[in-house]
């Protein structure tokens, strides 16, 4: 299997109902009190037709709940068919509600090769035509990007290569939005792509080859690639101690983007990159630990987010920064109570080798701080105790930066995809003291395990600005249907768009 990034496959742009008549029309219905109101165009197909559409509602065909879809057939204004959307009740349409309206429509008729939408008709309220544009872009695309899948006879049922959001008058922001949602959605099927892959076949060799492949030609993008014996050679003893229990060797990946002033320093992405996670010799119990191969969510999040920026041409200047290798037990693995020293020269003490994201982040935010960026995020399925705390609504936010916390967070509120800000200080990081070593890799007690891990990482991010996401719970689903969500891609990207004004 070659190693490939994957890009979108569907495009999106506006048209005028002229223009999009050879698609799928797709209307809006809101409830109103329980009773449906017909936004413009779903009033007007109806009084072409009789009153079949209100005559669906009045028998039960179609309820107008908020995500439901009806198909109400081919007629000659409307060759490729007309379909309604339920919106829910009017009262409650929000932000959320409109993207999620979206991908479900989007979703339902993607057996359609375009889709046509009256979304000017169904605005969420108090939301800028550019902000719906970015949502419902968004939304849209990323509902049309299946499951990556390595089954041998596979039919996703996705036919749309084009939506059109149809507008008679177009505005250069309402394009903007559509850019900057379409952006976004690149970056999650970038990432998802890599994180819905089993981890025999995405190793560490496998993300390093992606990226250089994906690379090759775009004169703004550098790929830096370490290798184990450059890794040893560097010192990133911390970075080495996961690896060496497996035999598929490790992969340092750097990815500079320089779409503005060579001059200015970049923003810097670290991502966890454990392509599978065992636990080391700290083994794991057998439950679910096939959900272990999205243990390098953050590595995907990282390079999607670079890349998509990098193909969009993006005026900001970006490294991303990725440590990949996989967390088994063996004879040649680390055990619990070795000592070994990181790429800042502290030793740290291993006292469980499933902290082992802590450790190959460790090393990366060393070599980060090294190169001078304007501020540091790292990404990582890092904690289970994150997990427990918040569950899949929010990711984890750890940083002692207040200006660049509340940033985050209004990127999150922005775009849909929320962080949750948890504590991080002195006080969690003096649990991690022994006499052993400058630094223990877990806490002495149980309790606040997210905030103690943060801090752990703290140290090596030194005095750049930095910020942790823990993305343990958001990153992907568990189970037989487990799946990559693409998370925080949509945050980090909002994040990165503001900046660049």
């Amino acid at each position: 299997m070659t190693p490939a990034l994957r890009f979108l496959s569907t495009a999106i742009t506006t048209a005028s109902p002229d223009e999009a008549s050879s698609s799928l029309f797709i209307a809006g219905v809101f409830l109103n009190g329980g009773k449906p109101r017909l936004t413009p165009s779903a009033a007007e197909f109806d009084e072409a037709r009789g009153g079949t559409l209100t005559r669906m509602i009045e028998c039960g065909a179609f309820d107008a709940k908020a995500g439901s879809t009806l198909f109400l057939g081919e007629t000659e204004a409307f060759p490729n068919g007309f379909a309604v959307l339920g919106l829910g009740e009017e009262k409650d349409f929000s932000r959320k509600v409109f993207a999620e309206c979206a991908a479900k429509a989007a979703r339902a008729f993607a057996w359609a090769e375009s889709q046509a939408y009256t979304v000017q008709e169904w605005l969420p309220p108090k939301t800028s035509g550019k902000s719906s544009a970015r949502l419902f872009s968004t939304a849209v695309l990323n509902a049309l990007t299946p499951r990556c899948t390595l089954k041998t006879e596979h039919d996703d049922g996705i036919r749309t290569k084009r939506i059109f959001w149809i507008d008679d008058l177009v505005t250069d922001k309402l394009l903007q939005g559509l850019d900057e949602g379409g952006v976004t959605a690149e970056a999650m099927s970038i990432s998802r792509g890599l994180a819905d892959l089993p981890g025999n076949v995405c190793t560490p060799a496998y993300l390093a080859e992606a990226v250089q492949n994906a690379a090759a030609g775009m004169t703004t993008v550098e790929v830096e690639v370490l290798d184990d014996h450059q890794i040893e050679e560097l010192g990133m003893g911390a970075f080495l101690s996961v690896a060496k229990g497996s035999t598929v060797p490790p992969r340092f990946i750097a990815i500079r983007y320089r779409g503005t002033n060579a001059v200015l320093p970049p923003v810097a992405l670290v991502g966890k990159g454990i392509t599978f996670d065992a636990g080391g010799l700290s083994l794991k119990p057998a439950a679910n630990m096939a959900d272990m191969t999205y243990d390098m969510s953050g590595a995907a999040v990282v390079i999607g987010t670079v890349m998509a920026a990098a193909r969009a041409k993006l005026p900001v200047n970006l490294l991303g920064v990725v440590a990949a290798c996989e967390n088994l037990p063996s004879g040649s693995a680390a055990k619990p109570g070795d000592v070994v020293t990181s790429l800042s020269g502290k030793t740290i003490e291993i006292l469980n080798t499933d902290c082992e994201g802590r450790m190959i982040l460790a090393d990366a935010l060393t070599w980060t701080v090294r190169q001078k960026p304007e501020l540091i995020i790292d990404a990582a399925t890092l904690t289970g105790a994150c997990c427990v705390a918040l569950g899949a609504p929010y990711s984890g936010l750890f940083t002692s930066d207040d200006a660049l916390a509340y940033d985050l967070i209004k990127a999150g509120r922005d775009s849909l995809d929320d962080v949750w800000r948890l504590p991080v200080g002195a006080e969690y990081a003096k649990l991690m003291k022994t006499p052993a070593a400058d630094i223990a890799n877990q806490a002495t007690v149980r309790d606040g395990g997210a905030s103690s891990a943060a801090a752990f990482l703290s140290v090596f991010a030194e005095d750049v600005r930095w910020a942790h996401l823990d993305i343990a719970a958001t990153a992907n689903t568990s189970g037989r249907d487990r799946h990559s969500t693409g998370r925080p891609v949509p945050m980090l990207m909002r994040f990165l768009l503001k900046k660049m004004r």
